[in-house]
Parts: structure tokens; C-alpha cells; sequence
């Protein structure tokens, strides 16, 4: 199927930030890099649609794992994580944004990598 980069780049956010969802919710943050590498081995864009939509991706996932969580676990939680660390809360949400979406960016940039390698240069297989 031939698709445009646009049409590309939401098809790969959307799966980057479901997949990302899905595996945040196993507790384990580094998983987030198998989500990048499902987004950037299914849409073959290059860098720039796979870089775009996976760090978006990974701060969507983010995003929709905080607004289902139970708002009378989660503060005192993030209190309780800030103080023991010694950072404010806000920076520790900032953070928890920052660094999901660097895991989902490492993953898809690796996903593209291998996509590039086997594809001889090119982010479409010749046909």
C-alpha cells in the first residue's frame, strides 16, 4: 500500500502510542522501546516521520496511562517518589514525559535502522 508521510506519521503515533499505553501498564517503563520498534518497523517513512511520531508517541502514551490511573493513588504516590528522591513533583512528571518518549524514540530509531540495513538504503523495500 502507498501511503503519504502525513497519512504515515499518524498511522506510527497511533500505534506508537497504544502499543506504548499497553506496555506502561505492565509497570515496566523500558518496555516502552518495544513500542517504538513496533512503529518503526510497520510504517517505513524514515527518520523524520519516525523520529516525529515516536517521541510524541511515547508522550501520548504517557499522557493516556496518567489520565486512567486513579487520581487518589497517583499524587501521593508522586509525593511520596519526589521526597524520597528530593525533586518536586512537577519535575518528576516532566521527566516521567521526557524519558518515555526517549525510550519510545531509541526504539523506533532502531526499528528504522534495521529497516534502512535490509532494505538496501531505502525505508520501502524495492517491490
Amino acid at each position: 500500500m502507498n501511503i503519504g508521510k502525513g497519512t504515515g506519521l499518524l498511522i506510527s503515533l497511533l500505534v506508537i502510542a497504544l502499543s506504548g499505553f499497553i506496555l506502561l501498564l505492565t509497570g515496566i517503563w523500558y518496555t516502552v522501546i518495544v513500542a517504538g520498534l513496533i512503529g518503526g518497523l510497520l510504517v517505513r517513512k524514515g527518520y523524520a516521520v519516525s523520529v516525529l511520531s515516536s517521541f510524541v508517541g511515547g508522550l501520548v502514551s504517557v499522557g493516556i496511562l496518567l489520565l486512567t490511573l486513579p487520581t487518589t493513588y497517583l499524587m501521593p504516590t508522586m509525593d511520596e517518589v519526589a521526597s524520597i528522591s528530593g525533586i518536586g513533583v512537577t519535575l518528576l512528571l516532566a521527566l516521567m514525559f521526557i524519558i518515555t518518549g526517549l525510550l519510545a524514540l531509541s526504539g523506533s530509531l532502531i526499528g528504522t535502522f534495521f529497516v534502512y540495513a535490509i532494505g538496501g538504503g531505502r525505508a520501502n523495500p524495492p517491490r
